[in-house]
């Protein structure tokens, strides 16, 4: 894929800048004008799916002086602080790298705030990788960052409105500081809207999640990624931001990183990696282990979703569908080579491997052991052993 280029504008985080959910923003503006507005509300949507900008133009829509039907008015002196997000009422609360000199937001907020107007869609990962060496630390919302959340909800509306508590992901709250918010969301201050946005809710307590209301937001339509593709990157063509649209299962950030880095290295390290596999390559195999470790978290899953991807090509070849076959160029070349490779025997645990290794991924594991474990588990499975 050609080099692109990017061009990326959040300063109004309105409901119109807000990708899709025109449903979701009509019920949460409905909810406001009918003076239904519950006091804590959880975001809950897949990755890329919007949470944090659907929570943040809400909550600029809860502070603006000047409220339209639609939208906030994006001109009063609430918006305009809005913009950079520094408005007094408006808390923000979010991981971090807890350490003896470091155990609550305000510090890193700056940093939060720049990033969050640079890319609103972002992920924990976008955000580790902001800090400086967090690449191999655990994001954590321990019990300070519960008492400085109790601290700023106990102070009166600077604007004598609403006061909004904005939690990004809460899946990272501790079970210590989980207990304490409780009592926050069981008494919460008259005026007061705590929202939350994130993607794990397996990852909270109970008790919590019973205290919240649930706003669903769901993943992206391939259209709407394609659009949103199409605005940020200025020369990607029509059918290739489609593709790449459809791709990224609804996830904008995964589309954007498909986008904004060439296909075409991912295609060539997947090739040449299950290359060096089916040859049972040793000294190549610990090679791409280490090129594989040096890559980033995300970049490293998304390899594997590629890897996914492609393989499904190869079955559809397999399976004599090349209707269904949607890939071109280099990588049809290699469906076709690598598809008779495929049989009812192999193609499941391949697929698994992947899957597996995806996983583990997300939760840390060490790269190096993972990697070169799943090239020795791939070269059994090709070669039939």
């Amino acid at each position: 894929m050609a080099d692109v280029s990017v061009v990326v504008s959040f300063a109004l985080m309105l409901f119109s800048s807000v990708i899709g959910h025109a449903a979701l923003k009509a019920k949460l503006i409905g909810n406001l004008r009918e003076g239904r507005v519950p006091h804590a509300q959880f975001f809950l949507g897949p990755r890329g799916s919007g949470v944090l900008p659907l929570a943040l133009a809400y909550a600029r829509y809860l502070l603006c002086a000047d409220r339209g039907q639609s939208d906030a008015c994006g001109k009063c002196p609430s918006c305009v602080q809005l913009d950079k997000l520094t408005h007094p009422d408006l808390h923000l609360i979010f991981p971090i790298f807890l350490s003896e000199k470091g155990k609550t937001c305000d510090p890193l907020v700056p940093a939060w705030r720049s990033l969050v107007l640079k890319e609103p869609y972002l992920d924990d990962t976008l955000w580790r990788e902001e800090q400086e060496g967090g690449d191999n630390k655990q994001l954590r919302m321990g019990v300070d960052i519960a008492a400085e959340v109790q601290r700023k909800l106990s102070l009166k509306a600077y604007s004598g409105g609403w006061k909004v508590m904005l939690i990004w992901l809460p899946e990272f709250v501790d079970n210590t500081a989980a207990n304490k918010l409780l009592k926050i969301l069981e008494e919460p201050e008259p005026g007061t809207a705590i929202l939350m946005a994130g993607h794990n809710p397996e990852l909270m307590l109970p008790t919590i999640l019973s205290r919240v209301q649930l706003v669903k937001v769901p993943a992206l339509g391939a259209l709407e990624v394609k659009d949103a593709l199409l605005d940020r990157f200025t020369d990607l063509k029509e059918e290739d931001a489609l593709t790449i649209a459809v791709r990224s299962d609804g996830d904008l950030l995964e589309a954007c990183a498909m986008a904004g880095k060439s296909e075409e290295e991912l295609f060539v390290l997947f090739r040449d990696w299950l290359r060096a596999c089916y040859g049972n390559k040793v000294a190549d195999i610990n090679a791409f282990a280490e090129h594989f470790g040096k890559m980033g978290r995300e970049r490293q899953k998304a390899l594997m979703r590629y890897g996914l991807y492609l393989i499904r090509q190869c079955v559809m070849q397999w399976q004599q569908v090349p209707a269904l076959v949607t890939v071109s160029g280099g990588e049809h070349e290699f469906v076709q080579k690598f598809a008779p490779l495929l049989n009812e025997r192999n193609v499941e645990g391949i697929r698994q491997e992947l899957e597996t290794a995806h996983g583990h991924l997300e939760r840390n594991a060490n790269v190096k052991v993972l990697f070169v474990d799943l090239s020795y588990r791939l070269t059994m499975h090709l070669r039939g052993k």
